[in-house]
């Protein structure tokens, strides 16, 4: 065996824990003697959690028998105790739910399945955490760089991506039909954790979450709306925890759904779509899910021309693909019930766009920040000079104070106080 390391800092990864890996991998796919290749995957804002590598593994003795993998790991100290709890989650739905999902996927065609990376090794040992997935780009998925440029999804892409994240919600109730007591007990597994008081406590996550809506109300230019703001962030974190509790309908959502999630493969037939990153994953009513990706990847101008439309894609998709399981999604997930939660939850996706568009709209000089084993969230630097960020977020308080989303968080943060 043999390692060739292309990366910039090879203090992200164990060298010695990352070999061990990468042989058991190799004796999954049957090549015993073998080289392997490895590289950094970059992105604007994908590896402030966790390092992230490709991997090329070679036979030695048939340089045609190849293997390519995606390796994420923890074992950077400086990050390891903030975010073993979201690789733990992460694991979890790699080892539980998507096999599930996989599973009752079984008797539809392969066209219409749900598309999830393969798990081939993981572990959650103190020190040793890793997860090893197939490289999906392989299979010919590749991730938007739109964001990255600055440009706007089309309306076909977000259509797409809703539709397919409606069959991935569609999932939750059918396994609750077909599955019902592993169903349950997934339910009640995944409770929110990123708004969790436990996990919040032993982690940076609260600062970063405060110091992120400290930092947009500074650009907030008018003064009234501003004032209603600074009473709002003062209990931040109890309305993210009120919006993400289960409500009467749930399902298990990804809890972090924007475009640098979602892998894109174009065919002749349409876009076929992947979902990547399940740490967030919580049971939870899918409005959280459709308004943290439009709220993100969407303009308030984009949502207030399509979104009715794209809410009717979205429920047609969720009841299609339930359908084809002999579930009349219509009956336990009523059109008119997904239309009042995602009014009731507007200001959830106000708040998701107020604390992470400081990442979404990241400059180039900005990108740094999100590299390297020295970060800190907590010190993230603010996008300075950055038009785009000021505009989305005067953008989204015009809208929140139009839509009523403002004065809804202000009547629930004057009930936090009484």
């Amino acid at each position: 065996m043999s390692l060739d390391v292309n990366i910039s800092e090879p203090e992200e990864f164990n060298c010695q824990e990352l070999h061990t890996s990468i042989e058991k991998v190799a004796l999954i796919k049957g090549i015993k003697d073998f080289n392997y290749h490895v590289d950094t995957i970059s992105g604007k804002g994908d590896n402030y959690i966790a390092n992230l590598f490709r991997v090329t593994i070679k036979d030695t003795e048939d340089e045609n028998n190849s293997v390519n993998v995606i390796v994420k790991t923890l074992i950077n100290t400086a990050r390891q105790e903030t975010f073993c709890e979201l690789h733990k989650r992460e694991v979890n739905v790699y080892n539980k739910v998507l096999p599930m999902f996989k599973r009752i996927q079984e008797v539809i065609n392969d066209d219409d399945r749900v598309i999830f990376p393969d798990c081939l090794l993981s572990s959650i040992e103190e020190e040793q955490e890793i997860l090893i997935l197939e490289d999906m780009q392989d299979k010919g998925f590749v991730m938007s760089d739109k964001v990255a440029k600055f440009e706007s999804l089309t309306f076909h892409e977000i259509e797409s991506i809703l539709k397919e994240l409606a069959k991935f919600h569609a999932l939750s109730l059918i396994c609750m039909k077909k599955e019902p007591d592993e169903s349950q007990k997934l339910q009640k597994k995944y409770k929110d954790l990123m708004f969790d008081n436990r996990f919040l406590n032993k982690s940076n996550l609260r600062k970063y979450f405060v110091d992120s809506y400290e930092m947009s109300l500074k650009v907030v230019e008018d003064m009234e709306l501003k004032k209603l703001l600074e009473q709002i962030g003062m209990k931040l974190i109890d309305l993210l925890r009120l919006y993400t509790s289960p409500k009467n309908f749930n399902v298990l959502c990804h809890g972090d759904c924007w475009v640098n999630n979602v892998l894109f493969k174009r065919t002749e037939n349409g876009d076929r779509l992947s979902f990547l990153d399940f740490q967030a994953l919580r049971n939870a009513n899918p409005a959280t899910d459709v308004l943290h990706f439009l709220f993100l990847c969407t303009n308030s101008n984009f949502r207030s021309q399509h979104l009715e439309n794209l809410l009717d894609a979205y429920y047609e998709s969720f009841q299609a693909f339930s359908n084809l399981f002999n579930v009349d999604a219509s009956l336990i997930y009523p059109k008119e019930d997904f239309y009042r939660d995602i009014r009731e939850s507007l200001p959830f996706g106000f708040l998701i766009a107020f604390i992470e568009l400081r990442i979404v709209t990241c400059t180039a000089e900005d990108i740094d920040f999100l590299r390297g084993s020295s970060l800190s969230l907590n010190t993230l630097a603010p996008p300075n000079g950055n038009e785009l960020f000021k505009i989305r977020i005067n953008d989204v308080v015009r809208e929140a104070s139009n839509n009523g989303a403002i004065k809804n968080l202000i009547d629930e943060t004057n009930r936090f106080s009484y």
